[in-house]
């Protein structure tokens, strides 16, 4: 019978912590239940965004009413900071935002279906902050192609439909689906925020990626990913490359892992459910039931090692500490349910 990993947290088990050793700290494949209940730090998030600089309507061409922006070839480039209302459908185009001064370019979603076939449909290569704004009772759609057609030869950006090389924030009430048909759905090079919205992403290969970090701290967010769900990438500095969950809902249906951070996860609050690798029906088995190995990654006959960078199809997946603070967290794995090179702690 395939072992199951099944923890809940009562007044009688405060706290639980897993410390590895020489080996990395880990709990069981197939589904797991955490229900916590703690506290949770208020944060601030609120921010100053000003009156609309311009409105830009998509529609068989593009048109700017206001300052800031300029049109070229179904293609609206955005160059200061500001305010934009963005509207209408446009079914090959892009938004570029390039902008070098040091204010914030915010991105208000008016109903705003875009497609760009053979690129990321917004594509933010300078800001200084990024906030795309997803007002109350909006619905909005942006999908990329199969294939980019890329600048540099000697560069894969941008890789996935919404792609920003510098801070990233997704914030409001309305609702967000993003078909990334080529790579990742949406993605930061810096720090990617999200504060609110209903936001669904199917992508092709990861889901939602932000290099130096990851923080929920809202909205109803819902990944069909095939590779990765959400994934914090920066190996070079040891204070990034964190994942840090706060409040919000989260579904995560990923091929491989359902989080995956270079460094730590903390998970503070919301309600978390993660199926990965096809879940536990998919772990590998001996004739005896009993698991191939520690891993089970759809039924390979891989080595049991696992490094930071194999393939794998993990719940949770941390290279250093994973900390649960709060939260009610369902995992279904086909490989381990939780996994920590260094510690997990769960306090209560």
């Amino acid at each position: 019978m395939k072992r199951k990993f099944i923890a809940m947290l009562t007044v009688t088990a405060l706290c639980l912590t897993i410390v590895s050793c020489s080996q990395s700290a880990t709990s069981n494949n197939t589904e797991t239940s955490n229900t916590i209940t703690s506290t949770v730090a208020t944060t601030d998030t609120s921010d100053e965004m000003g009156p609309v600089d311009a409105t830009i309507t998509l529609g068989n061409s593009i048109s700017v009413d206001g300052t800031g922006a300029t049109v070229s070839n179904n293609k609206v480039t955005i160059t200061a900071g500001g305010t934009y209302s963005i509207n209408g459908s446009l079914s090959d185009g892009q938004i570029i935002v390039d902008s070098p001064d040091l204010n914030n370019v915010y991105l208000v979603l008016n109903n705003v279906d875009l497609t760009c076939t053979n690129s990321a449909p917004i594509y933010v290569k300078a800001a200084e902050n990024a906030i795309i704004v997803l007002p109350e009772g909006t619905t909005n759609t942006i999908t990329d192609g199969e294939n980019y057609v890329l600048q540099d030869a000697t560069s894969d950006e941008p890789n996935s439909a919404i792609f920003s090389k510098d801070d990233l924030t997704i914030k409001g009430e309305g609702s967000l689906t993003v078909n990334a048909n080529y790579n990742d759905g949406i993605t930061s090079k810096d720090d990617l925020k999200i504060t609110g919205g209903n936001i669904t992403v199917n992508s092709a290969d990861d889901g939602i990626r932000g290099k130096d970090s990851i923080t929920i701290k809202g909205g109803n967010i819902i990944v069909n990913a095939q590779g990765d769900g959400l994934k914090s990438t920066n190996t070079e500095d040891t204070t990034k490359g964190y994942i840090s969950i706060e409040s919000g809902t989260l579904n995560i249906t990923a091929g491989c892992d359902g989080i995956q951070a270079e460094s730590n996860v903390t998970v503070l609050d919301g309600n978390i459910t993660i199926s990965s690798g096809g879940g536990s029906a998919n772990a590998s088995t001996k004739t005896n039931n009993d698991r191939m190995n520690p891993w089970g990654q759809w039924g390979a006959t891989t080595s049991s090692s696992d490094t930071d960078s194999s393939s794998s199809a993990k719940g949770i997946k941390a290279v250093t500490n994973i900390t649960i603070d709060g939260g009610n967290i369902t995992i279904d794995s086909s490989d381990d349910s939780i996994h920590s090179n260094d510690s997990i702690t769960i306090n209560g």
